[in-house]
């Protein structure tokens, strides 16, 4: 490992391996996930044979975006079952390599749909594993602020919960913060778009829109036109559609009580766990409700329209690996930019 100094590498931290992880892993075709700047692969190490997921983090002059999600990581607040663990990182010019936990289960919408069959109980036991999670983290003021099902894997039956970049620690979770980057904007709740302070209560507003696909097929908010999709939520207009006739009244209640403009009185996921709908005496009507194959139908084409703007939103990059100790390199797509 090559000697560390604030002078010479962008982001100086204790544990990061300034060297290139190749030497220590083979990383596979084809990617496993994209994001706007970055990608995952699996990563097989060459000293043990065992497999991780590598997330790749492009960065260049601003390199606080980079770090966020690594200092999350190390920082031993993530120590829960739904959440991945760190086992390592790597940085090299343009990119910083964090090695965790591989979870390679199908993403919760894949899972969802091709079940033969559904019902409203297991969209709660869903629903209640993200808001344990989610309790788990706002008790240490840490929000995640981009829940959408593209983050969430199954790991046998359970879910974890992935991709802590726009992850934030409020110094005070009753006052919130503003926030510099926002997630998908269907899944946003209407303070992230106005640019208002964001608080814990602001991903219980995304459980609520997974929750909503989950149980119909269709995403509250979605509209091809995106200015339809930022009106729609800061108005909060959504509705419970046909879709809903055979829903219990009590799943819908869950919903609305974290569908409310003011994040101030939406449900804290704490208050979630309590709520009658995730209640043991409620289990035997939950079970009685059925989803119609019609909502697994509609679901499929919703994972599907999610994972293809998740892809035209990725930037593509070359991941070619030089360490600070090797020349300069100029990847691809700058080369091609610079010719336009």
């Amino acid at each position: 490992m090559a000697a560390k100094g604030k002078s010479k590498y962008p982001i100086d931290r204790d544990d990061i391996i300034y060297d290139n992880p190749e030497k220590f892993y083979d990383f596979e075709e084809p990617e496993i996930g994209s994001g706007k700047m970055s990608t995952v692969k699996k990563a097989k190490s060459k000293k043990d044979g065992k497999e991780y997921a590598a997330k790749m983090i492009y960065f260049d002059d601003d390199t606080r975006f980079a770090i966020r999600e690594y200092d999350l990581m190390v920082s031993g607040k993530l120590n829960h079952k739904g959440l991945v663990k760190l086992h390592e990182a790597y940085m090299v010019r343009k990119y910083l390599i964090i090695i965790m936990e591989l979870v390679d289960g199908k993403t919760l919408l894949d899972q969802f749909f091709r079940r033969h069959s559904a019902t409203e109980d297991d969209v709660a036991f869903i629903i209640q594993e993200l808001c344990e999670v989610l309790d788990f983290l706002h008790q240490q003021n840490i929000v995640h602020l981009d829940l959408r099902p593209t983050n969430i894997r199954f790991a046998g039956r359970d879910i974890k919960l992935l991709d802590y970049n726009s992850a934030r620690h409020l110094a005070n979770k009753k006052a919130g913060a503003v926030v510099d980057v926002i997630g998908d904007t269907e899944f946003c709740a209407p303070e992230m778009l106005n640019f208002d302070p964001v608080l814990p209560a602001s991903d219980m507003w995304s459980v609520a829109v997974i929750m909503y696909i989950l149980l119909s097929g269709i995403s509250p908010f979605f509209y091809e036109d995106e200015a339809m999709v930022l009106k729609s939520v800061q108005a909060v207009k959504y509705s419970f559609g046909d879709e809903f006739d055979h829903i219990s009244s009590d799943a819908k209640d869950f919903m609305q009580k974290c569908f409310l403009r003011a994040p101030e009185m939406r449900m804290t996921a704490a208050d979630a766990l309590k709520h009658q709908w995730l209640s043991q005496d409620f289990t035997s009507k939950r079970k009685a409700v059925s989803l119609t194959q019609m909502s697994a139908d509609t679901m499929e084409e919703t994972d599907a329209r999610l994972l293809s703007e998740e892809e035209e939103d990725y930037v593509e990059a070359s991941f070619v690996f030089r360490t600070f100790e090797e020349e300069e390199y100029e990847s691809p797509e700058e080369e091609d930019s610079d010719e336009e």
